[in-house]
């Protein structure tokens, strides 16, 4: 992992999120922005972001979505963090791979192939 990242623009979209300052429609903007970007210090600092939104606000929606993106492009998902997601978080994610990379989404999060039968 890299201490100094070289896409300035995913440090920029950061600094608006973490900037209690920042206008909110500003940080609405620069989440649904962090999908077009990537790298482990990257997910790192969203997942902070997750965490201090306590995964339930607007702003945990649109960091959430843009995560679920990154990893939908990935084919992969951070699977430490993964059981951490919850609320709004957790179902923007489910809703983003399950569009995207339902191969992703652990079994356990997975709907029921046919929730009718055994009825």
């Amino acid at each position: 992992m890299r201490s100094q990242p070289d896409d300035v623009v995913a440090v920029q979209l950061l600094a608006i999120l973490n900037d209690a300052d920042a206008p909110e429609g500003d940080q609405l903007d620069a989440a649904m922005d962090l999908e077009d970007h990537s790298g482990a210090w990257f997910e790192q600092e969203i997942f902070k972001i997750l965490r201090r939104e306590q995964f339930a606000s607007v702003l945990a929606q649109h960091c959430a979505e843009s995560l679920a993106g990154i990893w939908a492009r990935q084919g992969r998902i951070d699977q430490g963090f993964f059981p951490e997601l919850r609320r709004t978080a957790l179902d923007e994610v489910l809703g983003i791979l399950g569009a995207r990379a339902p191969h992703l989404i652990p079994r356990d999060q997975r709907e029921p192939e046919h929730p009718d039968e055994g009825l």
